[in-house]
């Protein structure tokens, strides 16, 4: 069990020297309620901080797999859409 705590704790420090260059994008994705660190560092692994790379935000949320698509049950296919977010 000691083992696996050390590595652990060596693949942490990895991650966190990795992620040295990118202290401001985690802290900005910290802040969003329900991401914490762990979960910005996978954003930052998997999509990046180049915004650029995809035309718009719809492209990016297509490629993160949040966008609307069809869903199919017992052999009918149902379209669902994402729920609209209300303004307080």
């Amino acid at each position: 069990m000691s083992y696996l705590e050390k590595a652990i704790e060596e693949l942490e420090k990895q991650i966190d020297q990795l992620l040295s260059p990118y202290r401001k994008e985690v802290e900005l994705l910290d802040g969003i309620p329900g991401v914490n660190k762990a979960a910005a560092a996978t954003f930052i692994a998997e999509m990046g901080v180049d915004m650029s790379v995809f035309k718009s935000a719809k492209h990016l949320a297509s490629w993160a797999g949040v966008s609307p698509g069809n869903y199919e049950s017992a052999g009918k296919k149902k379209r669902v859409k994402p729920h609209k977010v209300t303004k307080l």
